[in-house]
């Protein structure tokens, strides 16, 4: 038989030895396009930053064709909680796929016509569909169960914000911006988002040719850090709340102690943040910022002179609303304001490590240099 092998993950070159940041934004995808191919996995990765998915697939001829296909990460299929819109129906683990499985891949293709796709849906031989299954599915899925966690007097005289929080999306906007219109922004900041090149939004190019130092591992900044897909955790002790972030293990401290903003800091990517307590409210400042992160995910910038407010309170037991009001004259022609919404879950943050990503940038490579590739007997 003649084998047609494209060897999307066998690739030598890494990203970062030709100085390429990982992780292409959906631009790189046709998200009006479906394909559907069926095969025996050839590879199955469960790492940092996405899980990928490899299957030999007959072709036309008889040849196999290497097709491969990307995730969310481990930490979000190991929750039951996927990206894209997808319903997770199982809780995945490494050994949810080995080689030689028979399993079949839908999703979104890559517009250069590389063998790859970014994934909506997985069944196995039995039909069971492992990924992107409605809600009865879900249902009848097998469950594990997750630790339930008792949380101690939280220790001030505020409110109780304590535990695990992850965001809402209602819309697909809410994925990278805070609103659908950009922010009132001066002439400054206007020359800096047309220079922007994100990977995310209206603009959204390639990660071979973003601009966005996330994809050198980078913090992503405050307010920013609310948009990528993983939890943060709050917790209380005297005279200071500390906010840890799961994605890229950052942490804030916010201390409620009275004391003032300290001016013996070089700028910084998160800031300094000082809190008080307003009832069940807890107000958040922040300042001390470098320029050199954007508000958000598509490129809307600010400058050392960004003043980032925010309340934090439970509407109930289970829901955490943020208020943000973001102020910076240079940047912004008056402040503006937005809204996020976290819902409570009952995980533990787990480890993601931003440089975790060789194999990933490996299958990148391959995908961007895509050619057609060349028959092999």
């Amino acid at each position: 038989m003649k084998i047609k092998l494209i060897a999307i993950l066998l690739a030598g070159t890494s990203l970062a030895s030709m100085g390429l940041p990982a992780h292409h934004g959906g631009s790189f995808y046709d998200g009006t396009k479906s394909t559907t191919v069926r095969g025996a996995v050839t590879e199955f990765r469960f790492v940092n930053p996405h899980v990928v998915i490899a299957i030999a697939v007959e072709g036309a001829e008889g040849e196999l064709i290497e097709w491969s296909g990307e995730l969310t990460s481990p930490n979000r299929l190991a929750r039951a909680a996927s990206g894209g819109g997808a319903t997770n129906t199982i809780r995945w683990t490494r050994d949810t796929l080995v080689p030689g499985d028979e399993i079949e891949l839908t999703g979104n293709p890559a517009r250069n016509g590389a063998p790859a796709m970014r994934i909506t849906k997985v069944v196995d031989a039995n039909r069971m569909v492992l990924l992107g299954g409605d809600e009865t599915e879900a249902d009848n899925a097998p469950t594990v169960r997750e630790p339930e966690y008792v949380w101690a007097v939280p220790a001030n005289d505020g409110g109780d914000l304590r535990g695990v929080w992850m965001r809402r999306n209602d819309s697909a906007y809410q994925n990278y911006a805070f609103s659908v219109d950009l922010p009132p922004m001066t002439p400054w900041a206007k020359a800096r988002y047309d220079e922007a090149r994100p990977t995310f939004g209206p603009n959204g190019v390639a990660v071979s040719d973003t601009n966005d130092l996330v994809y050198q591992c980078f913090p992503p900044g405050v307010p920013r850090i609310y948009f990528h897909p993983h939890p943060f955790e709050i917790v209380q002790t005297p005279g200071r709340v500390i906010i840890a972030y799961e994605y890229q293990q950052l942490l804030r401290q916010v201390f409620t102690d009275d004391r003032e903003h300290r001016n013996d800091l070089a700028p910084m990517w998160l800031g300094d943040s000082t809190g008080r307590w307003e009832g069940d409210t807890l107000v958040v400042e922040t300042v001390n910022f470098n320029d050199r992160t954007w508000i958000d995910r598509r490129g809307v910038p600010h400058s050392d002179q960004l003043r980032v407010v925010e309340r934090i309170r439970r509407s109930d037991e289970n829901e955490l609303i943020v208020d943000i009001t973001v102020e910076d004259p240079i940047a912004f022609t008056e402040p503006w304001t937005s809204r996020k919404i976290f819902d409570k879950v009952n995980w533990s943050l787990e480890e993601f490590v931003c440089l975790d990503d060789s194999s990933y940038q490996e299958f990148e490579r391959a995908l961007l240099e895509y050619d057609g590739g060349s028959p092999e007997e």
